[in-house]
């Protein structure tokens, strides 16, 4: 079975097909241009796509995680730079929603009923999007720890001052909305202000709406520098978004929390329990879906070429039916089709887990992105073992697939953390 294609009870997945297909004969272009693929959001916000994980309750779609697995797999296949700013987008808005919903305050991070509606009413509307901007210069990415270097501090008149810069900002030519990570300084003079102690902060920054030449009105001291040139995901627009004194109104604090205190330099070793999932963590899973959808356009070109491809030595026959190539097809798709039962297994069994599961759900998502992210990339360097050197030919389409499975590796939880995730919930088994 083929998860990505073969889905039609999914409702609105033959209209994303066809559309998605358009996208793949852009996307060569925006890659070698770096362009954003404005006319790709239009598209997916006419068929109500962007609505798609907005709880039913505030007007969206509602839909499940293995459906929306599915369907972002098919955006991967098509143009993968669109798939991950959009899942990035679908993964916020249904974490955040549906922990609003449940009544999950813990999971909510700080948003309310109110906060979230106003949102999701933009993005039904305008067909914009929304994701956190974490990743910084000095930091790096924010799963490894360390406090950002974003700085803000609450005005003597009530609200807050932002400065900092923030890179892979992911969709940033369409956010509208972006959830900024900053380090709140202290105010030991003002115990009030709740900030005797500096605190780690979330800011939602409203950039909208859009003026009429399609650029966003706000607020002052906002810009996106264009930095994004990178080997793959090119078209995905994750530029700097940078702040200076950015002025924002007390409703602009999401939330804050005191740093706990800095762990000593050298620990005794210690096995602990891993970390346990929270009540939104599936949601993760619409990453990893992009990138098996890559790989499936890696199999899909390294199979075309395969019946194409007729050399004259083998007397009119296709390089299909040499055992090397076969066994080198066959390796895919033993890989392609491990990715898939791994990744909407996952899914599945997520969306019907109770909330006890879904908390001791952190290693099936580890093991889900490890082996979607690696295998994708296995296919690929396959795919190009198949194709041969024709595929180093930038006119060639199975150098960019080759490109952009890459990118898959450097998402939470990297592998490193996913391995470690994985050991310690074998060492503590039964404790």
């Amino acid at each position: 079975m083929r998860w990505p294609t073969d889905a039609p009870s999914i409702p609105g997945h033959a209209d994303l097909l066809a559309t998605s297909a358009r996208f793949a004969q852009t996307a060569d272009l925006h890659d070698r241009d770096g362009t954003f693929p404005f006319a790709n959001y239009r598209a997916l916000h006419d068929l109500g796509y962007l609505a798609r994980s907005i709880p039913r309750e505030f007007g969206g779609g509602g839909d499940s995680i293995a459906n929306l697995c599915a369907l972002q797999a098919v955006l991967g296949w098509s143009d993968p730079s669109t798939a991950l700013a959009v899942a990035m987008h679908l993964l916020f808005m249904g974490r955040v929603g549906q922990a609003i919903v449940d009544g999950d305050a813990s999971e909510a991070g700080g948003w309310d009923a109110a906060r979230y509606r106003h949102v999701a009413d933009a993005v039904i509307r305008e067909g914009v999007l929304i994701n956190s901007a974490a990743t910084e210069p000095e930091i790096g990415s924010p799963s490894r720890g360390g406090r950002p270097a974003t700085s803000a501090h609450r005005l003597a008149g009530g609200g807050y001052e932002i400065t900092g810069r923030k890179t892979w900002t992911t969709g940033s030519p369409l956010l509208r909305f972006i959830v900024v990570s900053a380090t709140l300084l202290a105010d030991p003079g003002d115990a009030a202000s709740g900030t005797t102690s500096d605190a780690m902060a979330q800011f939602l920054i409203d950039r909208g709406p859009i003026s009429t030449d399609g650029t966003f009105t706000g607020p002052p001291g906002t810009s996106i520098v264009e930095t994004w040139d990178a080997m793959g995901m090119r078209a995905s627009g994750s530029h700097d978004f940078v702040m200076d004194r950015v002025m924002l109104d007390g409703d602009g604090l999401i939330s804050a929390k005191p740093f706990g205190p800095r762990a000593p330099a050298a620990q005794a070793p210690t096995i602990t329990p891993p970390p346990t999932a929270t009540s939104g963590a599936g949601w993760a899973l619409l990453v990893p879906s992009v990138y098996l959808g890559v790989a499936r356009a890696a199999r899909d070109e390294a199979i075309r070429f395969a019946r194409d491809r007729r050399p004259e030595p083998l007397g009119g026959a296709s390089i299909g039916s040499l055992p090397v190539v076969q066994r080198t097809i066959g390796e895919m798709e033993m890989l392609l089709a491990q990715a898939e039962a791994t990744l909407f297994g996952a899914a599945t069994a997520w969306d019907h887990a109770s909330q006890a599961e879904g908390a001791n759900f952190g290693p099936t998502l580890a093991v889900a992105k490890y082996t979607v992210s690696n295998h994708a990339v296995a296919i690929a360097d396959l795919a190009m073992r198949v194709v041969g050197g024709a595929g180093l030919a930038r006119s060639h389409p199975i150098q960019r697939h080759y490109r952009n499975v890459r990118a898959g590796l450097h998402h939470p939880p990297m592998d490193d953390v996913a391995l470690s995730t994985l050991a310690r919930a074998a060492l503590t088994e039964g404790d």
